[in-house]
């Protein structure tokens, strides 16, 4: 079967290569489709792709694989076999589907990242597989009832892949072997530097030409010794990062790098030995030396400048934990193993936990994409990521909570990572780039061959090395990066940092009233209707408790306080909540239903409803189909709310969608200033309509919610915004989560957005400017390649330090300026 891999023409010395692995072998000895195999472990790997068609895996590098040294013992897994074991490693399990996450060291280059992303091509009941190269791990889904954890263990291990299983108590990384490398790189670079550029001190001295002619040809030679470490250890990585573009008919940012250190390579070594000369192999250590110590600067500039996210110090997700009867709202990095904590309908399971209280309608839509509610009882084990569709449940934690697996799930999409229209532009560019490059390279070695040869070198190395494309690349993710860590600590937390780029491109905001513009911590609540005896009270006040909705959260607390002995009522026989319109639930044997008028007396006569209070919000209720009466809640407008939107107004187009009743209209429209586009009656379908219109008509839209009823607006728009009060509600339809202590600061975060943007433009045009006049000086051969490697680093460090800056200067003018009421993330659990 003839294949991309067994067409490949071998030379002699591929023929002494493993085909596999790439270690040395005796050609011949071991052997499969013409390749030779330096073990039967790699002639194995080998096989077993090529039987599945996956031969495309050794086109992407030359001997991509793992050198098998020998097969894992058969036991050597056995124990993942043990239920209790496999619990402590497994993210999410099912009868039908598992998710686990692996960290896999042997990860190194794009044949891996390909192999991996393909494996359930190679192993039966694999179904899904995700790399997150850059930190070495790989997330699958896959089914039990055909593989086995110890299974999908053991068939990595089988090619190649052994995967770090560590317990949930460990979390300390291994120590980097690349980090290790880059430093003995240097050093080994840095002393034959040394000890090259001591040599040649003769050379540099004297001016007459007197030295004997053995010692300049001695140490011409020594020098040339010398060079060959610098050349095949330090320089490796740029060399063979080259090769294998080139061998896939690429072009990448080390070909003219590694272009340029052959060309100061090989004119010294013919200088030398054929001329006698000194060469410039000082040039040669000098300019590698410097290059792996500017890729050693980047590295701890990128470190200390990180915008990897940890939620753990900034994303207060917060839980009802009970303690000794009581419930305390609490952040979810405090929970730990044994506490017991409620779910109320519609918020996420934080952690791993057991049913201790209530039946579960646990939806994993946001796990494993099946937004079909899982019936679980009392006792039963619910994961981490699940939505709870049905009444209140209290639960125990298993574990504590793994913030790094929700910020994952928040941001597992599962289309193609849409690009900004600026970072699509870096791309094209850094593509190009390198090509213009090499023409303008090839273009200056011939001018200066004919016009001064001895300069055609210098300038062709210091060409081939000064201009740098890579500040491009890094402006998008350090500027949103940056950008991404002030709003978290201003109390505004982004999905991601490419959520700021649509954020910036808002020309239209939508509000929705309840638990949004308006708040229910001043809320006055009175009831109107037939007398409720303390029996119905308290059931109206479990019903309630059930739900997270603002106005549920708003009468549970006005039920508590006026209840004259706060009565022990049995959770909700049976308990639903119905999206926009209410909830059903039957308690102490009634079934109460509270809403709108039309859902709790099914009825859509509008005729029929009393009369509506003005600039209120109003719950109706009905026991056993008996129209009892309604709850008035009168809410009051957020702080600094009336000053907020007249400053939007002047920047964005403004609308509001409510799924109250128009009482409030004349107060909404002296608030926005507008009488269109004020909607009220709502329902969830005709927000995303509204939204989905404005989309057509080219519109850039950001709703702004409470995300619970708002769940499929947030989805629809552009950018959604989910304003969350007291209790942080994850919510991964929303590309933000804000802390309602700064909503009236808004607009603040808006023209931020803004602002970041125009420091990623910025930067285009300081890294234009930088590689322009580098290249001009190094044309005219003004520019020795030392220098040149000196300075191409550099620029890569500027460009980051420039949108870094950018990014804190613009906190200092937008952000700092108006802060949340208060700072401190645990003022939301009090």
């Amino acid at each position: 079967m003839s294949t991309p891999a067994t067409d490949r023409k071998q030379t002699v010395t591929d023929s002494e290569k493993c085909f596999h692995c790439g270690d040395r072998c005796t050609p011949g000895e071991i052997t499969s489709s013409t390749h030779s195999f330096c073990c039967t472990g790699c002639k194995s790997v080998y096989e077993l792709l090529s039987s599945c068609g996956m031969d495309n895996y050794y086109s992407y590098a030359e001997n991509p694989g793992i050198k098998q040294l020998k097969a894992p013992e058969r036991e050597a897994y056995a124990w993942l076999d043990a239920a209790r074991a496999a619990e402590k490693i497994l993210d999410y399990k099912s009868d039908d589907l598992c998710k686990v996450s692996f960290r896999i060291p042997a990860m190194h280059c794009a044949s891996c990242i390909w192999l991996i992303e393909n494996f359930q091509k190679l192993v039966p009941g694999v179904l899904t597989s995700r790399v997150n190269f850059v930190k070495r791990e790989a997330r699958f889904s896959y089914d039990p009832r055909a593989l086995s954890l110890r299974g999908l263990a053991e068939q990595l291990v089988a090619i190649g892949y052994e995967p770090e299983l560590q317990r949930a108590d460990q979390g300390e990384k291994p120590a980097s072997k690349e980090a290790r490398k880059l430093i003995y790189q240097i050093g080994v670079a840095g002393f034959c530097f040394g000890n090259i550029m001591l040599l040649s001190l003769p050379e540099y001295l004297d001016k007459t030409g007197t030295p004997d002619e053995r010692y300049r040809f001695f140490f011409g030679m020594v020098n040339l010794v010398l060079s060959l470490p610098v050349l095949i250890f330090s320089a490796k990585d740029y060399l063979k990062s080259a090769y294998t573009a080139v061998r896939r008919r690429q072009i990448n940012l080390d070909v003219p790098i590694s272009l340029g250190i052959a060309a100061l390579w090989i004119r010294s070594a013919y200088e030398i030995t054929a001329l006698g000369g000194g060469g410039y192999m000082d040039s040669l250590a000098a300019l590698v030396f410097f290059l792996l110590v500017g890729k050693w600067f980047q590295q701890k500039t990128y470190d200390s400048l990180s915008f990897e996210r940890d939620y753990k110090s900034y994303f207060p997700i917060s839980v009802q934990r009970i303690e000794a009867g009581t419930e305390e709202a609490c952040g979810i990095e405090e929970l730990k193993k044994g506490d017991l904590f409620r779910v109320r309908s519609g918020e996420l399971i934080p952690a791993d936990a057991v049913i201790t209280e209530g039946t579960g309608a646990i939806d994993y839509s946001f796990v494993t994409g099946e937004s079909d509610p899982v019936a679980v009882s009392c006792g039963e084990k619910v994961f981490a990521g699940g939505r709870q569709k049905g009444a209140s449940l209290i639960l125990e934690a298993l574990k504590p909570v793994n913030q790094s697996y929700l910020t994952q799930l928040w941001n597992d999409e599962t289309g193609e990572r849409e690009v900004h229209r600026l970072e699509a532009f870096a791309d094209r560019v850094g593509r190009k780039f390198t090509y213009v490059v090499l023409l303008i390279a090839a273009a200056t070695a011939v001018y200066w061959f004919f016009h001064h040869p001895p300069t055609a070198w210098n300038a062709l190395s210091a060409v081939l090395i000064i201009a740098c494309p890579c500040a491009l690349a890094l402006s998008f993710p350090f500027a949103f990066g940056g950008a991404v860590r002030y709003l978290g600590r201003c109390g505004f937390y982004l999905k991601n940092g490419h959520a700021l780029g649509k954020m910036a491109e808002v020309t239209d905001i939508i509000f929705d009233k309840t638990g949004t513009l308006t708040h229910g911590k001043s809320a006055e609540v009175s009831y109107e209707g037939k007398p409720l005896s303390e029996n119905e009270l308290a059931a109206v006040r479990t019903a309630v408790s059930n739900s997270g909705h603002p106005l549920s959260r708003q009468l549970q607390a006005y039920l508590e306080k006026n209840l004259s002995e706060p009565l022990a009522i049995a959770p909700p026989y049976s308990y639903r909540e119905y999206t926009g319109m209410g909830i059903r639930a039957e308690i102490g044997g009634s079934l109460y239903a509270l809403g709108k008028f039309n859902f709790v007396t099914e009825t859509s006569d509008p005729d029929d409803a009393p009369a509506e209070m003005n600039a209120a919000s109003e719950v109706h209720l009905s026991a056993n189909g008996t129209y009892m009466g309604r709850f008035i809640i009168k809410k009051t407008l957020r702080p600094g709310t009336k000053e907020l939107i007249p400053r939007l107004k002047s920047e964005y187009s403004l609308s509001l969608l409510s799924g109250d009743n128009d009482a409030s209209r004349s107060e909404m429209e002296a608030l926005f200033g507008q009488k269109d586009g004020l909607h009220f009656f709502q329902s969830p379908h005709d927000k995303k309509n509204f939204l989905a219109g404005l989309r057509k008509e080219g519109r850039v839209s950001a709703m702004v919610g409470d995300g619970l009823n708002d769940a499929g607006a947030l989805e629809e728009s552009d950018f959604g915004i989910s304003v969350a009060d007291d209790v942080f509600r994850f919510t991964p339809a929303s590309d933000a989560i804000a802390d309602a202590q700064g909503f009236s600061a808004l607009d603040s975060r808006f023209r931020y957005a803004k602002g970041i943007l125009n420091v990623v433009r910025a930067s285009f045009v300081l890294s234009f400017l930088y590689n322009g006049i580098g290249l001009w000086f190094a044309v005219q051969g003004l520019l020795k390649p030392v220098i040149a490697a000196i300075l191409m680093p550099i620029s890569s460090v500027t460009v980051v330090v420039f949108v870094s800056a950018g990014a804190y200067f613009l906190n200092r003018k937008h952000l700092e300026t108006h802060p949340p009421e208060k700072t401190d993330k645990n003022h939301v659990f009090k």
